[in-house]
């Protein structure tokens, strides 16, 4: 799937893209054919001039496509990202942030495999992102991200009982 609903207070929906091959982003191979083209046809058969203007007009173009990716997150999807069906291909995701909540985003998706305590189970794979200074993990089970769970109503015994246990005696 390559869309998730998270429907948070920050963030509503996710979507999974990978980016393209360095050659076939839509700010590349177009117009480097369009500059073979002049190249080949129209600097031969026309005067020098008229020539560069030609040029002007193509280089003020792509300049135009170089900015709109700056300024526009669904046109950088567009031109640079190719959506994905799987989390396993995906490199960034798009996020769209809660009515009224800020502007679209495209954040890179992390993969850190984390080493468990038994050797059985071996290593597990943990997928996720972040987005404003906060961290949305996928799950696995759920198939979707959800925002990083903290133990915020536990005392700090607990807590280091839990992820320090050589610590307390």
């Amino acid at each position: 799937m390559s869309s998730f609903h998270v429907g948070g207070k920050v963030v509503d929906k996710v979507d999974l893209c990978g980016k393209k091959h360095w050659a076939w982003p839509l700010d590349v191979w177009p117009f480097a054919i369009l500059y073979a083209t002049w190249l080949a046809t129209i600097v031969p058969n026309v005067d020098f001039i008229d020539a560069m203007i030609g040029f002007g007009d193509l280089l003020a173009s792509h300049i135009l496509v170089l900015l709109f990716t700056m300024w526009s997150v669904d046109f950088k999807c567009f031109i640079q990202l190719s959506k994905v069906n799987s989390i396993i291909q995906a490199d960034a995701c798009k996020v769209t942030p809660a009515k009224f909540s800020g502007s679209k985003k495209v954040v890179p998706l992390h993969f850190r495999s984390q080493m468990t305590g038994s050797s059985s189970s071996g290593d597990m794979e943990e997928i996720f992102f972040e987005f404003r200074k906060q961290r949305f993990m996928y799950s696995k089970e759920l198939g979707a991200f959800s925002k990083l769970p903290y133990p915020h109503k536990e005392n700090i015994w607990s807590f280091l009982k839990m992820y320090w246990p050589w610590y307390i005696r």
